[in-house]
């Protein structure tokens, strides 16, 4: 068969080889493609190689996107000492250039590298816009968990539990919700994830868990409106139908 050139990957065409694997930890795959240095720089030979240009064009090529790119910032490429080629003629100019500098370039060049790059830079954007949507679903969450706590609170100052308990009865009633839901109390939370007493346990939830915690204080609440004790309540509870209703 010969050497036959296999079609590279998206994956491996943009994660490139490194040898140093606690770096690549710290680096995207585009990062490591280009070579990107702990400082957060590359240089223009670097790019222009992995973006596989004609080498004829290099020097056009320099001047259209660094040296004279109306949207590359000053402080955004330097040059560095030229380098003569083992071919002899000029030195070739090089540049060191930021990271940000060289994806933007990536980007906006029509090749297949710089199709990957778009393609990467795409999916790593579509993967924020997601991670942003999910955070502030919890947020609302969170903050609807707020003001149904408060009500919470009320009922079991307004019932007199919490001097039947010893000022103890918001925490009990909380264990109650906690372990009809998860199996868990609020202290098992904390030690299983090393959380102080002063961290928002509330933090360890997903927006699907807090909407049922919610669920779960409002019933609460209710039942307490209704005059029903903590025994009453905790049979109810721990019989599954918490679950059923708050789920």
């Amino acid at each position: 068969m010969g050497n036959v050139k296999r079609p590279i990957t998206t994956d491996e065409a943009l994660m490139g080889r490194s040898t140093n694997e606690a770096e690549e930890k710290l680096k995207t795959p585009i990062e490591i493609a280009l070579q990107i240095d702990d400082n957060g720089f590359t240089t223009a030979k670097k790019l222009y190689d992995w973006l596989e240009l004609n080498p004829a064009h290099y020097a056009r090529w320099a001047k259209e996107n660094i040296t004279e790119n109306p949207f590359a910032d000053e402080n955004e490429f330097s040059p560095l000492k030229a380098k003569t080629s083992n071919k002899g003629g000029r030195p070739t100019e090089d540049y060191k250039i930021t990271a940000s500098l060289a994806k933007r370039i990536s980007m906006a060049t029509k090749s297949e590298r710089g199709e990957q790059a778009r393609n990467y830079f795409i999916g790593c954007e579509q993967a924020l816009v997601r991670i942003a949507e999910q955070k502030h679903k919890t947020e609302v969450e969170r903050a609807k968990g707020i003001a149904v706590r408060n009500a919470l609170t009320s009922a079991i100052k307004q019932s007199g539990e919490n001097e039947r308990m010893h000022n103890m009865a918001y925490p009990t009633y909380t264990d109650l919700v906690y372990r009809s839901l998860f199996g868990k109390s609020a202290k098992q939370f904390r030690d299983e994830n090393g959380l102080k007493k002063k961290d928002n346990l509330r933090d360890l939830f997903d927006e699907e868990d807090l909407r049922k915690i919610q669920n779960a204080e409002m019933l609460v609440s209710s039942l307490m409106g209704y005059g029903w004790g903590y025994g009453e309540i905790k049979e109810f509870v721990m019989n599954k139908s918490l679950n059923r209703i708050c789920g």
